[in-house]
């Protein structure tokens, strides 16, 4: 389903264009993944294990684009991607109203709103053009700036699983969050 392309400020003026991706935006999506995967500590995946393969990316935007229940949405400044976010929705049919809500950034975006401009963005969209009835995410206990960004934007813990991710330095805690748009 579509989304409606739409402008907004950064905390520093600056501003950024948040749109739907098509599978033209491929080579510069996983360039962008690549580069914050590289540079992050709060989530889990090492660089290694996402793929250089520019026919994968292009069949995940083309999946993105036919689902009901899904979108992939980026985020730019004069062209270049700084961001994006993801609403993946379930293809079982028993949690079809659900979605798991994924989003990077580039480090020095970061903790200048485009977190929030993002959230709001896919928020808007499934309330607006999706049947999803609940949004769920997975964040790093040690994430401090994401969970307070999750939180602030009306997310609410579900449970906390206790050294869920395994790192070189030892064991992370993963929070479990959701957000209802619906009641039942």
């Amino acid at each position: 389903m579509n989304f409606m392309t739409k402008t907004a400020h950064l905390k520093t003026g600056k501003l950024v264009s948040v749109r739907s991706a098509s599978s033209s935006d491929a080579k510069a999506l996983m360039d962008l993944k690549r580069n914050y995967i590289k540079d992050t500590t709060t989530i889990p995946l090492e660089l290694e294990e996402y793929p250089l393969d520019l026919s994968k990316e292009k069949e995940l935007i083309e999946e993105y684009e036919q689902s009901p229940n899904s979108i992939l949405i980026l985020a730019e400044i004069n062209n270049e991607l700084i961001g994006n976010i993801d609403l993946t929705g379930s293809k079982r049919s028993k949690m079809s109203h659900t979605a798991m809500l994924g989003m990077g950034i580039l480090n020095e975006w970061r903790n200048q709103g485009l977190g929030r401009i993002l959230i709001e963005s896919a928020m808007t969209w499934a309330r607006e053009n999706s049947k999803l009835e609940l949004i769920w995410l997975d964040v790093y206990a040690s994430n401090e700036l994401g969970y307070n960004l999750y939180k602030n934007t009306g997310f609410e813990i579900s449970g906390i699983v206790k050294d869920f991710f395994k790192e070189e330095n030892g064991y992370r805690d993963k929070v479990q969050m959701y957000q209802r748009l619906r009641t039942k």
